[in-house]
């Protein structure tokens, strides 16, 4: 059995830590925030978190920029110099090009390393969702699966990855290109909150909208009771800087659906470019998208 490494990028928004733990490599997109462009680590040390949440509540613009192909050429090499094949699961290549500049890094290091197997999975998810099956293929790795079974259950199981949350301000998912300027301007303004989530296609898309804050939030932790499938998979509880309501949103899933492992975390600066400050989201194995 071949010796391979895991490697995803940075809109996957693991702990670092779980990350260096599992020997997960992260390929890294940009950020660019008042002229300056920042590397999107997962532990935030050339822009942290607050700091890029609270520049957008100051009505700052960030923008966001794919991982390159010097970017994957970069990480893919070594793995390969050191007789290592590698299993890339992306960000949704509907959403991005990052994934197809993967592949295309990966295809050209194939002809220069002909010994060598890359085998890639288009995760159709984004944020925490992504990186939930980022981590189950890790575990999949430590239990002595295959580099091709691993690719295979990355394959089954990627629209089982369920993305449910709600956002506090239409407005930057309008400036995504995800809501028309005329529902997000007249949501904000009569309190209505969206209940969003990625469809099979890997597109954000709004499935419910609910008035006010507290309402929606407990219409995410219904959506989630009725669609999770195992209660022992870890679950994401990500945020844009709102961590009150995270936790509070942990304890429920603990104490009212019986959730044993919940892991809270920020939703990164590229994703979080998109759903702003206070965007509050479930990432979990469910039945379907």
């Amino acid at each position: 059995m071949s010796d391979y490494v895991i490697v995803t990028d940075s809109t996957c928004d693991l702990p670092q830590e779980m990350a260096d733990e599992m020997n997960i490599k992260v390929v890294r997109l940009h950020v660019l925030l008042d002229g300056k462009s920042y590397e999107n680590y997962l532990d935030g040390r050339e822009l942290s978190f607050p700091d890029m949440y609270n520049a957008m509540r100051n009505k700052k613009l960030p923008t966001t920029s794919q991982a390159t192909y010097q970017g994957f050429l970069e990480c893919f090499e070594p793995i390969l110099n050191e007789g290592k094949d590698i299993l890339y699961v992306g960000f949704s290549g509907a959403m991005s090009g990052t994934y197809q500049a993967g592949c295309l890094c990966a295809n050209d290091m194939l002809e220069k390393y002909p010994d060598r197997k890359i085998l890639t999975v288009d995760s159709l998810a984004a944020s925490s969702g992504e990186g939930l099956l980022v981590y189950l293929c890790a575990k999949k790795k430590e239990e002595g699966l295959s580099l091709e079974e691993v690719q295979m259950y990355g394959k089954e199981n990627a629209l089982h990855m369920c993305h449910t949350f709600t956002v506090a301000d239409l407005m930057h998912i309008m400036r995504g290109g995800r809501a028309s300027k005329g529902s997000a301007i007249i949501g904000t303004i009569i309190g209505i909150k969206p209940i969003l989530r990625i469809n099979e296609e890997g597109l954000i898309e709004a499935y419910d909208k609910i008035r006010g804050r507290k309402r929606a939030i407990s219409k995410v932790i219904e959506t989630f009771k009725e669609n999770v499938t195992d209660l022992d998979t870890p679950v994401f509880v990500s945020h844009g800087d709102c961590e009150e309501e995270a936790l509070d949103m942990a304890r429920r899933l603990k104490e009212e659906v019986g959730i044993k492992n919940v892991i809270i975390n920020y939703v990164g600066a590229v994703c979080g470019c998109h759903g702003g400050p206070d965007i509050l989201a479930i990432f979990y194995h469910g039945k379907k998208r």
